[in-house]
């Protein structure tokens, strides 16, 4: 009986050695890993990332490496993860930071966004707000639904604190991270050992952020 407590046990340790030594990394200082802005820390804990489906690095960062959706999946309870599409950068960007708002407030992010890149960072067949409203069509919204949402409380909502975030963080580069609103990622100051390791670092370090004060 002890000696299958004895290895129960040592299983137990083994496996918490594992994890943390997955979740260490070189030390994580201002400056190197991450900027602290000259800003108010927002009220609530959150992660927010900024990026344009005209963005190739966006484009790849999405569909090949998932950091967004990593950072995501790992995140503290309670801490809040935000992506807003810039209304500033490429061809229909407005147009296509008013598609994303109406694709979250229906819930269909996960459909639209390898659609709508594909379609312009790919095969090259989205060119006017038409070819948008196409792709949300082939997803089950027709153009009415499409135009009425525009319409919708939600994603007037949406698209004034996307708007709000815009301007008050000034992205200079997309994609990018920023943690409660005053803290932002460097990607150039993470593990660069491996595509894996700057994935896994990207999380390590907002996990990190988010309990600065």
């Amino acid at each position: 009986m002890i000696k299958k407590m004895v290895i129960a046990l040592s299983a137990v340790l083994f496996s918490f050695a594992v994890f943390a030594a997955d979740t260490q990394g070189p030390k994580i200082e201002d400056g190197k890993q991450y900027t602290t802005l000259p800003k108010f820390a927002a009220p609530q804990k959150e992660v927010l990332e900024f990026f344009s489906f005209n963005c190739p690095s966006c484009y790849r960062i999405d569909n090949e490496f998932k950091i967004g959706e990593t950072i995501k999946d790992n995140l503290p309870e309670g801490v809040v993860f935000k992506k807003y599409s810039l209304s500033t950068f490429g061809p229909l960007a407005p147009e296509l930071s008013e598609a994303w708002a109406i694709a979250s407030v229906l819930g269909i992010t996960d459909e639209i966004a390898p659609d709508l890149y594909n379609g312009i960072q790919r095969d090259r067949t989205i060119k006017t707000a038409d070819d948008i409203k196409g792709v949300f069509a082939n997803v089950g919204v027709d153009n009415a639904k499409y135009e009425s949402m525009k319409n919708n409380f939600l994603v007037k909502a949406f698209l004034i604190q996307q708007e709000e975030a815009r301007k008050e963080l000034q992205p200079t580069s997309i994609p990018s991270f920023y943690v409660n609103g005053k803290y932002l990622i460097n990607a150039r100051g993470l593990d660069q050992t491996s595509n894996d390791t700057v994935i896994k670092d990207h999380s390590r370090v907002a996990n990190y952020l988010v309990e600065l004060k």
